[in-house]
């Protein structure tokens, strides 16, 4: 991650501790250098696998941007006596779109199961005017096509990569492949961008509810939500440790 930018401490995460526009800016920024550069948005789920894989933590480490997507990272950086903007993927994505320069931006999809990417991408196309789209490619590929598919990336010469293949795969590839360009981990994203999944009601998101919306229309990923009380429960343990250190050391001083 670039040290020009502040940084927020969850466990091993170095979450980037910019409010949204701060954010965009960075992004467009990271876009006009025309350099390979990546934002990751981890949530309650991926920083629990991250604090249990060390490879996999120092990747989304690696990110320029390290934005929170979830409420349970805002959630454990108050736990920490911290602050940090909840920035949902997709809510990013959308904002970076509508504040494309004058001259628009050239865009890359890649993810979702076959049609879908071409049904974002003409929606995309449809809302924000100033954005080209220059390829479109579903993310059920083979294996050995993945070489395949970064050359039609590379001479399709995007700004921006949309790469919605779910975690950790969207992260391997991007960290793998380097595309020349601003890559945007998304999920699902393009399911929501091509009109197929509805996104919650804005009052459900505005409360970081979203994630129960998505539960209680998809039962299977019930599961999942384990990640969130394990995931909060190494950060209190976590800020405990941190808390008794600091007071260890204190007394110290004081009996010297």
């Amino acid at each position: 991650m670039s040290a020009q930018y502040p940084t927020v401490k969850i466990l091993n995460l170095h979450m980037t501790g910019l409010t949204q526009p701060g954010a965009l800016s960075a992004a467009h920024h990271l876009i006009a250098l025309r350099r390979p550069a990546a934002i990751y948005t981890p949530n309650a789920e991926m920083a629990e696998r991250a604090a249990r894989d060390p490879s996999f933590a120092a990747l989304l480490n690696r990110a320029d941007l390290l934005l929170p997507d979830g409420v349970g990272i805002t959630a454990a950086a108050r736990l920490c006596g911290k602050r940090l903007t909840r920035m949902p993927g997709i809510d990013f994505a959308e904002a970076l779109l509508a504040s494309a320069p004058p001259k628009g931006y050239r865009l890359f999809l890649l993810g979702a199961e076959p049609g879908i990417a071409v049904r974002a991408a003409h929606r995309i196309s449809e809302r924000f005017p100033r954005i080209r789209i220059c390829g479109a490619q579903n993310g059920f590929y083979p294996a050995g096509m993945e070489h395949a598919v970064v050359a039609a990336i590379r001479l399709a010469k995007p700004d921006l990569l949309f790469v919605c293949l779910g975690s950790p795969r969207q992260e391997l590839f991007i960290d793998r492949f380097r595309p020349p360009c601003l890559s945007l981990a998304l999920g699902g994203a393009l399911d929501v961008f091509a009109g197929v999944v509805p996104r919650a009601p804005e009052p459900m998101r505005r409360v970081g509810l979203e994630w129960l919306f998505r539960t209680l229309r998809q039962p299977s990923r019930i599961p999942r939500l384990a990640a969130l009380p394990i995931f909060t429960g190494r950060v209190i343990l976590s800020e405990s440790r941190r808390l008794a250190k600091d007071w260890q050391t204190q007394r110290k001083m004081l009996q010297k």
